[in-house]
């Protein structure tokens, strides 16, 4: 691995060269990725690019997630790089001293080995520190930050257990949110505007509840939460904006609106 130059490479761009420490434009990602079948590390990450290309400061925050409890478990400040690979698609970003000495304990189920060879037939369970280098992820170009281990590999491959770039600040959520088989969406309260909803952030959990209250297919609830919005590509391949819902606070049985 090498710097990252800001040069164009067939067509490559840098993601990070939007803004400056000067004028304090900043980016923001945030997502879980599993330790277990039942906890969960949260990482919240903002980051203010310098003049240098593919060079800037971070905040970083981690919170462990379990059923019912969420505890921060870390916080860094430092620089961030940009790096590249064998191609400049390939790229990643380093969190500079943000190494956690004993880390977290992560259990995944990983292929087996016959031998000296790996055997995808096989499955075993591996248990194994977490975090103990500086945290890095490969860019996506879906506005998407991928969490890699220790041998920059990634944690999940799945879109949900990575990390989203927002597109807003933190708000309060307040509608009608819908099931509706493979996706959801969600009627805003006061502007009657419907909105994509992501498998990001409690997305699993308000479907539990949803669930839990209605009887019918698409049935609607009254729902209540922290959330943003994220640039998200639909079932057309289009770019739209979408909603995270964060946190859910409440969530309670509901007639459907007319308009939705």
């Amino acid at each position: 691995m090498v710097m990252f130059s800001c040069e164009n490479r067939d067509g490559a761009t840098e993601e990070f060269t939007l803004a400056t420490e000067e004028n304090n434009s900043r980016i923001s990602y945030e997502g879980r990725v599993p330790l277990n079948d039942s906890s969960y590390l949260y990482i919240e990450v903002t980051m203010w690019p310098a003049v240098e290309p593919g060079e800037g400061r971070y905040d970083l925050a981690e919170f462990v997630e379990t059923e019912n409890d969420s505890r921060q478990s870390s916080s860094f400040q430092g620089r961030y790089s940009t790096l590249y690979g064998d191609s400049p698609d390939d790229r990643l970003v380093q969190f500079r001293n943000s190494a956690i000495n004993d880390g977290y304990k992560r259990t995944y189920i990983a292929p087996g080995f016959r031998g000296n060879i790996t055997d995808s037939k096989l499955r075993m369970i591996r248990t194994e520190p977490f975090r103990t280098t500086d945290l890095t992820v490969r860019i996506s170009a879906e506005k998407k930050l991928t969490v890699l281990d220790g041998d920059l590999k990634p944690v999940s491959l799945e879109r949900e257990f990575n990390l989203v770039r927002r597109s807003s600040k933190l708000f309060t959520l307040e509608g009608y949110f819908r099931h509706n088989g493979d996706s959801a969406d969600f009627l805003e309260m006061n502007t009657r505007e419907t909105w994509a909803v992501t498998k990001y952030g409690d997305y699993r959990k308000a479907i539990r509840q949803y669930h839990q209250l209605t009887t019918r297919k698409f049935e609607v609830t009254y729902l209540k939460a922290v959330g943003f919005s994220t640039f998200h590509i639909n079932k057309e391949g289009r770019e739209i904006e979408a909603l995270v819902i964060k946190k859910v606070l409440q969530m309670t049985a509901a007639p459907t609106p007319q308009e939705f």
